[in-house]
């Protein structure tokens, strides 16, 4: 349909390989402008065959806006050239339904009428648009009866037929938002026109719209859609036998088309503001949603076929066009299996974290088992007999040789020495400040057994806090191999050095003796049996698997300028803030 000057024309071709005009330049109207620009819309194309001769007719309509005229309905039968009009009248209206009510096998036109108040009395005019209508016509756009008035300004009378050959009944949805149209509400008719029943539906605030649909292949119900994506099916009694919600859905606004074939219509509903589009089956199931890929454009909505293919929705904006298939997912129904395997492999997924967890917690259960077993071995090499006799023995003989403050001095260190020993015996680190302590009573004991064969320094930086952890015991090994293998066997006065510092990352704890080093210590044959440093390894091992800053030591002998053994130094490296605690209290 074009518009030429103040002319409205109508064409008609069959798209094949070489287009066919069924014909042109039809003459419908004459409109007439508005503000210079033409003043009408077009309402929805149907296609119906009216007269059963094989051939399907064109209806449609023209309504004029401020203009008033023209406003009609038209069928166009291509095959006479034959013009169909409804009388001239001023009502704004659309067809609704179609449907057969006489029995005569030629459908009547049901039509939607809208109170679009333009006429304002400019014209006098039967059926004018300061009400709605209920209105129905035959094939030849008869009134079926008269038309029945619903005062009031900018309301709706939307119509649908529903029931059987033995009772058809006419459906009315009324609704209006202007001051004075009262609530929407459900109207039951007969075929005469007459009102049987009302039902007045629930948007007291007349905000809310509400549209009408039905099957075309069973009128015994109908819906009722409720903006905001609501349908209710509703019986010939107006009453809600089910109700759905459709998410997607915010009008009630929807275009009826078969897109896939399969004799019931699909329905299109534009989303909000025309970004998008949802097709649902006929009973509002399966909703799929389309992106809107035009602009701010009338569309037009057509079905395309095939032979022996499904049909494609067909949505023209301006000069572009897009196809879409409609139908079912062939894997729908793999949908099971494919839950199925996901929630096996969500729940394998689960099952191996926890044995991963599980089997890291008895690795840490065992690290410190292991690290138990080290620290008893430790503690019981710390409190060896003979160290202890000795100690007693070397306090003993400092009384009886009248030197009470020597042998104050050295029962006090062996009271804080055992005392360190016993308390912190459940510990895998301690301060350093307590390590350091210990140290110094260990020394002070050792020297007074060895008849004061060496003397030690113990000098600590101003940059090392005494308050950082490192593990029990770290140092007093490394000593006692010192004194015993080192400084014992040398002939002329020994020096022990601990020298400790940091730079707030490391603790550095340097030993260095000048001893006779480990080459002839083992010529001598008082290297020990290596079980104290064999269980530091072990320690030092088992710290650095569960941190990630490790615990280095590095073990130099010391040469004179000769080329001579003559000592040795123990660095050892502690990242400050080591883990020495693998597992939390009460964790299974």
């Amino acid at each position: 349909m074009t518009c030429s000057h103040d002319s409205i024309f109508l064409h008609g071709v069959v798209p094949s390989a070489k287009e066919k005009i069924l014909f042109h330049d039809k003459f419908v109207t004459k409109i007439g402008k508005k503000n210079g620009k033409s003043d009408f819309v077009i309402t929805d194309f149907m296609l119906t065959d009216l007269n059963r001769d094989g051939h399907k007719e064109i209806i449609s309509g023209i309504m004029a806006g401020f203009q008033v005229q023209p406003r009609f309905l038209f069928t166009y039968d291509y095959t006479s050239d034959t013009l169909m009009k409804t009388p001239v009248m001023g009502t704004f209206q659309r067809i609704d339904d179609t449907m057969d009510i006489n029995g005569d096998r030629y459908p009547e036109f049901f039509v939607q009428s809208y109170a679009i108040d333009n006429n304002e009395g400019k014209q006098v005019l039967p059926y004018d648009d300061n009400s709605a209508w209920l209105i129905a016509y035959d094939r030849r756009f008869r009134f079926l009866f008269p038309p029945v008035e619903f005062k009031g300004k900018y309301v709706s009378m939307t119509t649908l037929v529903i029931g059987s050959p033995q009772h058809y009944y006419i459906v009315g949805l009324y609704g209006g938002t202007a001051p004075g149209a009262g609530p929407p509400r459900l109207m039951l008719f007969n075929t005469a026109g007459q009102l049987l029943k009302t039902r007045i539906l629930d948007d007291t605030s007349r905000t809310r719209g509400y549209g009408l649909y039905t099957f075309e292949s069973r009128r015994d119900c109908f819906w009722l859609l409720h903006e905001g994506g609501v349908a209710e099916e509703m019986d010939q009694g107006l009453e809600v036998k089910k109700r759905k919600r459709i998410e997607s859905l915010t009008t009630v606004a929807f275009y009826p088309l078969d897109i896939d074939g399969d004799g019931e219509k699909e329905l299109i509903f534009p989303g909000s503001g025309g970004s998008s589009f949802t097709i649902t089956r006929a009973d509002f199931s399966n909703p799929a949603g389309i992106i809107n890929p035009f602009e701010q454009v009338r569309l037009n909505f057509s079905v395309k076929k095939e032979a022996g293919m499904a049909g494609s929705l067909f949505i023209q904006g301006g000069n572009r066009y897009i196809l879409c298939a409609y139908g079912t997912n062939p894997w729908y129904y793999l949908r099971w299996p494919v839950y199925l395997a996901l929630y096996a492999a969500i729940l394998a997924f689960i099952m191996l974290v926890r044995f991963i967890q599980r089997r890291t917690f008895l690795q840490m259960v065992d690290a410190e088992n292991k690290i138990a077993e080290m620290q008893l071995l430790l503690f019981r090499n710390q409190l060896d007999p003979h160290f202890t006799f000795n100690a007693i023995n070397s306090i003993s003989a400092s009384i009886l040789l009248s030197k009470p403050e020597e042998a104050n001095r050295n029962l006090l260190a062996l009271a804080r020495l055992m005392r360190s020993c016993v308390l912190q015996s459940d510990k895998l680190s301690r301060s350093l400040a307590e390590e350091l302590d210990f140290l110094q009573n260990y020394l002070d004991l050792m020297k007074a057994r060895s008849e004061q064969c060496f003397e030690y320094h113990i000098e600590t930086d101003d940059t090392v806090d005494l308050e950082w952890q490192v593990p029990r015991m770290v140092t007093q090994i490394y000593v006692e191999n010192a004194i015993r293998h080192g400084l014992k066997p040398k002939k002329g006065p020994g020096v022990l050095d601990i020298r400790v510092s940091g730079d707030g990352k490391n603790i550095r704890i340097v030993k260095e003796d000048n001893g006779v080093g480990r080459k002839k210590a083992g010529s001598n044959g008082s290297e020990g049996t290596g079980r104290g440093m064999e269980i530091m390894d072990q320690s030092f091992h088992i710290f650095n698997k569960f941190n990630q800053k490790k615990i280095h030591f590095e073990i130099t002998d010391l040469e004179n300028e000769e080329g001579l053994p003559c000592g040795t130094r123990v660095m050892i490296m502690i990242p400050v803030g080591m883990k020495y605690r693998f597992y939390r209290e009460g964790y299974h």
